[in-house]
């Protein structure tokens, strides 16, 4: 009723039809993915994983490296070690999910660590998500599409165009 009474009085109703979340709206070729590590054993292992489904990967070897990084080139998600040189990867996401510039990146803290505090103290900082090394490749691909999802949702619901259907 609500529409009708819409279309009578400013024409065609748009309705917003969100995505299924539960189906892949994510193409793996499209997107970049920021690898933060001082292992190369790890940065490698990572690229690998998600090169295989054809996800572009940009890496860094430390904290710092990892915050120019993500500056210069804004991927579209970033997984960050926690320990490393120079800045740590707990200094690093909450730098980043502070600027305007890098704020929406989704961050998923990697860590070889099983303290439970590693997780709590990164989700505090900014991180959306956290995994425990080694990773499993289906849980990483799942994590990233899931986060790239959640990135895409927000975007829309912020567009002015829906700003105003929902003040109609």
């Amino acid at each position: 009723m609500k529409n009708n009474l819409l279309t009578s009085l400013f024409g065609r109703h748009k309705q917003q039809i969100k995505p299924d979340a539960s189906k892949s709206s994510i193409c793996f070729e499209d997107i970049s993915v920021l690898i933060v590590d001082d292992s190369r054993t790890q940065l490698y292992a990572l690229e690998k994983i998600l090169n295989s489904v054809g996800i572009n990967t940009i890496t860094a070897e430390n904290g710092k490296q990892g915050i120019l990084m993500a500056r210069h080139k804004k991927p579209d998600l970033i997984l960050m070690d926690i320990v490393m040189p120079e800045i740590n990867g707990f200094q690093a996401t909450r730098y980043l999910t502070r600027q305007p510039d890098t704020g929406h990146i989704p961050i998923i803290i990697i860590s070889g660590s099983s303290q439970g505090s590693d997780k709590v103290w990164g989700i505090k900082l900014g991180a959306r998500d956290f995994m425990q090394k080694p990773v499993d490749k289906k849980e990483l691909l799942d994590k990233i599409e899931h986060w790239l999802t959640e990135k895409s949702l927000a975007a829309t619901d912020s567009s002015p165009e829906q700003s105003y259907v929902q003040a109609v």
